[in-house]
């Protein structure tokens, strides 16, 4: 699951373990802790707690960072404050268990969509600086254009990967469509079940040519962000199409977002949610 315990304010001021043991219980296995502030004090403050209840409770924390700035102009003074922003990350959890892993850019988009090249470069970058504390860690980079699995043959490896190192990819992170024919979704038709196969079909084959493992950073089975004219029913078909061709490639998946199926004030599932929640899980 995509969770902003760490990333919004509410986010922060609700936390609590009882929602990590609540994930865990509803079978979830790994939530992608999204991030955009500074690397200071106070993000550390919530950050720390996060973690440790995520390893203490046996889900594996995946920490990504927004890194907005750098995708709207990725300058190097912008792109050296990434850097050091791993650097102080790092440094803080070289000694963590390496089941914590690091996602390096949440969805590259904006300016760097049309530079490939800049942004290889930026994660031989990345990886050089983190590698300096964090020698087997699990890191992940992703393909630009939202992580679109069709770019990630654009990807160059970077030379200090030490072989613990992932590809994350993206499709329908922000739901289905009923008219957008990228992300087409009606009733399931061939042409659609292909179409989420083609997709999948990219990484699988990206893997056997790289050797390189991927996963899913973000999917939504229903477009929760713009109106959801999906019924519950039609959710759960799409759900659990894409869920069984997932599972058949053997490449796990994070579901967007925790705020649309689990009440963070309350501590509580949503009762409307919960087919498609146990579904999914």
């Amino acid at each position: 699951m995509d969770v902003d315990w760490c990333k919004t304010r509410q986010g922060m001021e609700t936390y609590d373990r009882q929602i990590v043991e609540d994930f865990r219980d509803m079978g979830i296995s790994h939530v992608r802790i999204r991030v955009e502030d500074d690397a200071d004090e106070q993000l550390f403050s919530v950050l720390d707690r996060v973690i440790d209840d995520c390893l203490d409770c046996g889900v594996i924390p995946v920490l990504a960072y927004q890194a907005d700035d750098m995708k709207n102009q990725p300058t190097q003074k912008n792109i050296d404050r990434v850097a050091d922003w791993w650097q102080t990350v790092a440094e803080r959890y070289r000694d963590k268990s390496y089941r914590l892993s690091f996602d390096l850019v949440i969805e590259v988009t904006d300016a760097l969509n049309d530079k490939p090249d800049l942004l290889n470069d930026i994660y031989e970058q990345m990886v050089s600086v983190i590698r300096q504390s964090n020698p087997d860690r699990i890191l992940t980079i992703s393909p630009r254009l939202r992580s679109d699995p069709a770019h990630l043959s654009d990807l160059e490896i970077p030379s200090d990967t030490n072989r613990y190192l992932m590809a994350e990819w993206h499709f329908y992170a922000a739901g289905p469509s009923k008219t957008n024919e990228k992300k087409l979704w009606t009733t399931g038709t061939p042409a659609e079940r292909q179409l989420v196969q083609s997709k999948v079909g990219k990484a699988l084959q990206w893997q056997r040519e790289t050797g390189i493992p991927t996963w899913v950073g973000a999917r939504m089975p229903g477009n929760y962000n713009d109106g959801n004219d999906y019924t519950l029913d039609e959710q759960l078909s799409f759900a659990s199409f894409v869920a069984q061709t997932l599972e058949d490639a053997e490449i796990p998946f994070a579901v967007n977002s925790d705020t649309k199926f689990y009440e963070r004030v309350e501590k509580r599932w949503y009762p409307e949610m919960l087919p498609l929640t146990t579904e999914l899980f």
